[in-house]
Protein backbone atom coordinates (compact mmCIF):
# COMPACT_ATOMS: atom_id res chain seq x y z
CA UNK A 1 0.00 0.00 0.00
CA UNK A 2 1.25 3.27 -1.07
CA UNK A 3 1.49 5.83 1.65
CA UNK A 4 1.75 9.89 1.54
CA UNK A 5 2.70 11.65 4.39
CA UNK A 6 1.65 15.32 4.22
CA UNK A 7 3.88 17.76 6.91
CA UNK A 8 2.44 21.55 6.94
CA UNK A 9 4.87 23.60 8.49
CA UNK A 10 6.08 26.79 8.68
CA UNK A 11 9.14 26.42 8.03
CA UNK A 12 11.38 28.16 10.41
CA UNK A 13 14.91 27.56 11.94
CA UNK A 14 14.26 25.19 14.96
CA UNK A 15 14.84 22.05 12.86
CA UNK A 16 11.67 20.40 13.61
CA UNK A 17 10.66 19.78 10.02
CA UNK A 18 13.88 18.49 9.17
CA UNK A 19 13.84 15.93 11.96
CA UNK A 20 10.37 14.72 11.31
CA UNK A 21 11.66 13.93 7.72
CA UNK A 22 14.90 12.55 8.38
CA UNK A 23 12.85 10.04 10.86
CA UNK A 24 10.67 8.80 8.17
CA UNK A 25 13.32 8.96 5.26
CA UNK A 26 15.00 6.00 8.00
CA UNK A 27 12.46 3.59 7.81
CA UNK A 28 14.01 3.19 4.11
CA UNK A 29 9.97 2.73 2.66
CA UNK A 30 9.88 2.42 -0.93
CA UNK A 31 6.38 2.86 -0.82
CA UNK A 32 6.09 6.29 0.67
CA UNK A 33 6.62 9.56 -0.70
CA UNK A 34 7.03 12.64 1.87
CA UNK A 35 5.40 15.60 0.90
CA UNK A 36 6.90 18.82 3.29
CA UNK A 37 4.30 21.47 2.45
CA UNK A 38 5.40 25.33 3.45
CA UNK A 39 3.15 27.60 4.27
CA UNK A 40 4.79 30.18 2.66
CA UNK A 41 7.56 30.76 -0.13
CA UNK A 42 10.84 29.80 2.40
CA UNK A 43 11.79 26.07 2.87
CA UNK A 44 13.86 25.94 5.97
CA UNK A 45 17.74 25.71 4.42
CA UNK A 46 18.42 21.94 6.37
CA UNK A 47 15.71 20.40 4.58
CA UNK A 48 17.60 21.03 1.27
CA UNK A 49 19.60 17.84 1.74
CA UNK A 50 16.44 15.59 2.30
CA UNK A 51 14.98 16.94 -0.23
CA UNK A 52 17.36 15.47 -3.12
CA UNK A 53 15.98 11.93 -1.90
CA UNK A 54 13.41 11.13 -4.74
CA UNK A 55 10.49 10.35 -2.06
CA UNK A 56 10.51 13.59 -0.96
CA UNK A 57 8.45 16.68 -2.72
CA UNK A 58 8.82 20.13 -1.05
CA UNK A 59 5.91 22.64 -1.80
CA UNK A 60 5.32 26.04 -1.03
CA UNK A 61 2.71 29.12 -1.60
CA UNK A 62 1.37 32.16 0.08
CA UNK A 63 0.81 32.33 3.93
CA UNK A 64 -3.00 30.66 4.16
CA UNK A 65 -2.64 28.56 7.55
CA UNK A 66 -2.39 24.77 7.64
CA UNK A 67 -5.48 24.39 5.43
CA UNK A 68 -3.94 25.55 2.59
CA UNK A 69 -0.71 24.10 3.25
CA UNK A 70 -2.54 20.27 4.01
CA UNK A 71 -4.43 21.03 0.47
CA UNK A 72 -1.32 22.17 -1.72
CA UNK A 73 0.11 18.47 -0.48
CA UNK A 74 -2.78 16.65 -1.49
CA UNK A 75 -2.41 16.98 -4.75
CA UNK A 76 1.13 15.36 -4.37
CA UNK A 77 -0.76 12.50 -2.43
CA UNK A 78 -0.69 9.73 -5.59
CA UNK A 79 -0.82 6.93 -2.50
CA UNK A 80 -3.67 5.10 -1.73
CA UNK A 81 -3.23 6.24 2.15
CA UNK A 82 -2.47 9.51 3.55
CA UNK A 83 -0.45 10.21 6.42
CA UNK A 84 -1.23 13.43 8.47
CA UNK A 85 1.91 14.66 10.51
CA UNK A 86 2.63 17.60 12.76
CA UNK A 87 5.92 19.23 11.71
CA UNK A 88 7.09 19.27 15.67
CA UNK A 89 6.58 15.31 15.84
CA UNK A 90 9.48 12.35 15.01
CA UNK A 91 8.14 9.38 13.93
CA UNK A 92 8.78 6.13 16.13
CA UNK A 93 10.22 3.28 13.74
CA UNK A 94 7.55 1.10 12.48
CA UNK A 95 5.09 4.35 11.99
CA UNK A 96 4.12 3.54 8.69
CA UNK A 97 4.01 -0.09 8.89
CA UNK A 98 1.36 0.22 11.97
CA UNK A 99 -0.92 3.10 9.64
CA UNK A 100 -0.87 0.19 6.95
CA UNK A 101 -1.74 -2.08 8.62
CA UNK A 102 -5.05 -0.23 10.18
CA UNK A 103 -6.27 0.29 6.78
CA UNK A 104 -5.67 -3.34 5.26
CA UNK A 105 -9.17 -4.43 5.30
CA UNK A 106 -9.97 -1.70 3.16
CA UNK A 107 -13.03 0.10 4.87
CA UNK A 108 -13.40 3.85 5.04
CA UNK A 109 -11.68 5.09 8.48
CA UNK A 110 -9.40 7.42 9.63
CA UNK A 111 -6.47 6.16 12.24
CA UNK A 112 -5.11 8.56 14.99
CA UNK A 113 -2.12 7.00 16.39
CA UNK A 114 -0.45 8.05 19.60
CA UNK A 115 1.45 11.59 20.09
CA UNK A 116 3.03 11.17 23.57
CA UNK A 117 4.86 14.49 24.63
CA UNK A 118 8.50 14.45 24.85
CA UNK A 119 9.91 14.69 28.15
CA UNK A 120 12.40 17.18 28.60
CA UNK A 121 15.23 17.76 30.60
CA UNK A 122 14.17 20.04 33.91
CA UNK A 123 10.34 18.48 33.86
CA UNK A 124 7.88 20.83 35.14
CA UNK A 125 4.21 20.65 36.66
CA UNK A 126 3.13 21.98 32.97
CA UNK A 127 5.16 19.43 31.14
CA UNK A 128 3.37 16.37 33.12
CA UNK A 129 -0.09 18.54 32.45
CA UNK A 130 0.39 18.46 28.83
CA UNK A 131 1.28 14.90 29.19
CA UNK A 132 -1.03 13.01 31.80
CA UNK A 133 -3.96 15.13 31.33
CA UNK A 134 -6.90 16.60 28.92
CA UNK A 135 -5.19 19.85 29.08
CA UNK A 136 -4.27 19.56 25.14
CA UNK A 137 -5.35 16.58 23.84
CA UNK A 138 -7.64 13.48 25.53
CA UNK A 139 -4.79 11.01 24.61
CA UNK A 140 -4.68 10.24 28.40
CA UNK A 141 -8.31 9.17 28.18
CA UNK A 142 -8.41 7.10 25.29
CA UNK A 143 -4.95 4.46 26.67
CA UNK A 144 -6.69 1.39 27.77
CA UNK A 145 -10.42 1.30 26.68
CA UNK A 146 -11.71 -1.24 23.62
CA UNK A 147 -9.53 -1.26 20.38
CA UNK A 148 -12.35 -0.83 18.17
CA UNK A 149 -14.48 2.09 19.40
CA UNK A 150 -15.02 5.12 17.19
CA UNK A 151 -13.85 8.02 19.30
CA UNK A 152 -16.08 10.45 16.48
CA UNK A 153 -14.21 13.28 15.07
CA UNK A 154 -13.74 15.67 17.90
CA UNK A 155 -10.24 12.88 18.25
CA UNK A 156 -9.49 13.44 14.45
CA UNK A 157 -6.08 15.66 15.25
CA UNK A 158 -4.43 15.31 12.36
CA UNK A 159 -0.67 15.38 14.04
CA UNK A 160 -0.56 11.79 13.64
CA UNK A 161 -3.54 10.57 11.73
CA UNK A 162 -4.26 8.57 8.45
CA UNK A 163 -7.05 8.21 5.98
CA UNK A 164 -7.50 6.60 2.82
CA UNK A 165 -7.05 9.04 0.25
CA UNK A 166 -10.23 7.68 -1.56
CA UNK A 167 -12.47 9.36 1.10
CA UNK A 168 -9.88 11.86 1.69
CA UNK A 169 -11.56 15.62 1.53
CA UNK A 170 -9.61 19.14 1.12
CA UNK A 171 -9.23 21.41 4.22
CA UNK A 172 -11.60 24.74 4.40
CA UNK A 173 -9.15 27.23 4.21
CA UNK A 174 -11.88 29.73 5.63
CA UNK A 175 -10.18 28.06 9.21
CA UNK A 176 -6.79 30.13 8.88
CA UNK A 177 -5.50 29.42 12.30
CA UNK A 178 -4.16 26.03 13.47
CA UNK A 179 -7.48 25.01 15.51
CA UNK A 180 -10.36 23.69 14.45
CA UNK A 181 -9.23 23.44 10.41
CA UNK A 182 -8.80 19.41 11.46
CA UNK A 183 -11.97 18.69 13.10
CA UNK A 184 -13.98 20.53 10.72
CA UNK A 185 -12.38 18.63 7.60
CA UNK A 186 -12.83 15.05 10.03
CA UNK A 187 -16.20 16.24 10.74
CA UNK A 188 -17.53 16.43 6.99
CA UNK A 189 -15.11 13.20 6.53
CA UNK A 190 -16.66 10.70 8.76
CA UNK A 191 -20.14 12.08 8.26
CA UNK A 192 -20.18 11.60 4.49
CA UNK A 193 -18.06 8.18 4.58
CA UNK A 194 -19.90 6.92 7.65
CA UNK A 195 -16.09 6.41 8.67
CA UNK A 196 -15.27 5.79 12.41
CA UNK A 197 -12.07 7.30 14.04
CA UNK A 198 -10.15 4.66 15.82
CA UNK A 199 -7.16 4.67 17.88
CA UNK A 200 -4.13 2.96 17.26
CA UNK A 201 -1.57 4.04 19.87
CA UNK A 202 1.59 1.45 18.08
CA UNK A 203 1.16 3.86 15.46
CA UNK A 204 3.82 6.06 17.70
CA UNK A 205 5.20 9.81 17.02
CA UNK A 206 6.47 11.69 19.80
CA UNK A 207 5.30 15.20 20.05
CA UNK A 208 8.50 17.96 20.48
CA UNK A 209 6.39 20.98 21.90
CA UNK A 210 7.04 22.28 25.16
CA UNK A 211 4.27 25.01 26.35
CA UNK A 212 5.18 27.99 28.56
CA UNK A 213 2.01 29.14 30.71
CA UNK A 214 1.28 32.08 28.24
CA UNK A 215 1.15 29.81 26.04
CA UNK A 216 -1.37 27.76 27.14
CA UNK A 217 -3.16 30.88 28.04
CA UNK A 218 -3.02 32.50 24.36
CA UNK A 219 -3.77 28.82 22.94
CA UNK A 220 -7.36 28.86 25.01
CA UNK A 221 -8.03 32.53 23.51
CA UNK A 222 -7.27 31.17 20.01
CA UNK A 223 -9.76 28.22 20.78
CA UNK A 224 -12.34 31.14 21.41
CA UNK A 225 -11.91 33.32 18.17
CA UNK A 226 -11.78 29.99 16.07
CA UNK A 227 -15.25 28.81 17.47
CA UNK A 228 -17.16 31.94 15.88
CA UNK A 229 -15.08 31.45 12.33
CA UNK A 230 -16.43 27.64 12.60
CA UNK A 231 -20.29 28.39 13.33
CA UNK A 232 -19.86 30.47 9.89
CA UNK A 233 -17.80 27.97 8.05
CA UNK A 234 -20.16 24.58 9.56
CA UNK A 235 -22.59 25.67 11.64
CA UNK A 236 -23.42 21.73 12.07
CA UNK A 237 -19.95 20.97 12.93
CA UNK A 238 -19.57 23.87 15.39
CA UNK A 239 -23.34 22.99 17.05
CA UNK A 240 -21.68 19.53 17.35
CA UNK A 241 -18.56 21.02 19.69
CA UNK A 242 -20.26 24.39 21.59
CA UNK A 243 -24.23 24.11 21.16
CA UNK A 244 -25.16 27.41 20.66
CA UNK A 245 -21.83 29.12 22.98
CA UNK A 246 -19.93 31.58 20.78
CA UNK A 247 -21.98 31.33 17.83
CA UNK A 248 -21.93 35.51 17.36
CA UNK A 249 -25.27 35.79 18.77
CA UNK A 250 -26.47 38.75 21.43
CA UNK A 251 -26.63 35.75 23.81
CA UNK A 252 -23.63 34.34 23.42
CA UNK A 253 -21.99 37.88 24.01
CA UNK A 254 -23.41 38.38 27.47
CA UNK A 255 -22.76 34.89 28.20
CA UNK A 256 -19.36 35.20 27.27
CA UNK A 257 -18.55 38.65 28.93
CA UNK A 258 -19.54 37.15 32.54
CA UNK A 259 -16.92 34.74 32.04
CA UNK A 260 -14.09 37.23 32.38
CA UNK A 261 -13.52 37.48 35.97
CA UNK A 262 -11.45 38.76 38.59
CA UNK A 263 -11.89 35.28 39.68
CA UNK A 264 -10.54 34.09 36.32
CA UNK A 265 -7.58 36.45 36.50
CA UNK A 266 -6.60 34.88 40.49
CA UNK A 267 -6.82 31.49 39.10
CA UNK A 268 -4.86 31.94 36.11
CA UNK A 269 -2.01 33.71 38.06
CA UNK A 270 -2.29 30.66 40.32
CA UNK A 271 -1.45 28.30 37.50
CA UNK A 272 1.18 30.55 36.22
CA UNK A 273 3.10 30.33 39.80
CA UNK A 274 2.78 26.46 39.54
CA UNK A 275 3.12 25.38 36.49
CA UNK A 276 7.05 25.86 36.30
CA UNK A 277 7.70 24.25 39.71
CA UNK A 278 9.58 20.65 39.65
CA UNK A 279 7.30 18.29 37.93
CA UNK A 280 6.42 16.23 41.53
CA UNK A 281 6.02 19.18 43.19
CA UNK A 282 2.27 19.87 42.74
CA UNK A 283 -0.81 17.62 42.42
CA UNK A 284 -1.20 18.11 38.81
CA UNK A 285 -5.13 16.85 38.67
CA UNK A 286 -6.18 19.21 41.00
CA UNK A 287 -4.25 21.89 39.47
CA UNK A 288 -6.01 20.75 36.20
CA UNK A 289 -9.52 20.57 37.80
CA UNK A 290 -9.02 24.65 38.75
CA UNK A 291 -8.08 25.09 35.41
CA UNK A 292 -11.42 25.21 34.06
CA UNK A 293 -12.33 28.96 35.52
CA UNK A 294 -9.23 30.89 33.63
CA UNK A 295 -9.75 28.64 30.08
CA UNK A 296 -13.08 29.83 29.90
CA UNK A 297 -12.61 33.15 30.73
CA UNK A 298 -9.83 33.08 28.12
CA UNK A 299 -11.96 31.54 25.48
CA UNK A 300 -14.59 34.23 26.01
CA UNK A 301 -11.99 36.69 25.62
CA UNK A 302 -10.55 35.00 22.02
CA UNK A 303 -14.46 34.68 21.02
CA UNK A 304 -15.32 38.58 22.18
CA UNK A 305 -12.50 39.44 19.62
CA UNK A 306 -13.31 37.68 16.60
CA UNK A 307 -17.28 39.07 17.30
CA UNK A 308 -15.18 42.70 17.00
CA UNK A 309 -13.22 41.74 13.70
CA UNK A 310 -10.23 41.85 16.11
CA UNK A 311 -7.30 39.17 16.11
CA UNK A 312 -6.83 36.89 19.11
CA UNK A 313 -6.10 39.03 21.86
CA UNK A 314 -2.74 38.98 23.60
CA UNK A 315 -1.91 36.84 27.04
CA UNK A 316 -1.31 40.00 28.75
CA UNK A 317 -4.83 41.06 27.65
CA UNK A 318 -6.79 38.60 27.93
CA UNK A 319 -8.49 39.21 31.38
CA UNK A 320 -9.19 42.59 30.47
CA UNK A 321 -11.08 41.91 27.05
CA UNK A 322 -14.50 43.55 27.06
CA UNK A 323 -17.13 43.47 24.38
CA UNK A 324 -18.31 46.69 25.78
CA UNK A 325 -15.35 48.51 25.32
Amino acid sequence: MRVTAIIPSRGGADGALARCVAALLAERDAKLRIVASIDGHDAPADLEPLARDSSVTVVTGEQGGPSAARNRALEHADGQLVLFLNDDVVPAPRLIDHHRAAHRDGAPRLVLGDAPFAVPTGDRVLDRLTRETALLFFYSDMNGVERDRDWGFRHAWTLNLSVPRAVCAAFDEGLKFPMFDDLEWAYRVTTEHAAPVVYRPEASAVHHHRYEPGQILAREALLGHQALALHRVNPQCATSVFGERFDGSPQSIHDAQALITTDAAQEYAHFEELATKPALSVNIHDLFARARGWRMAARAAGFLAAAQGAPPPRPDAIFTQNAST
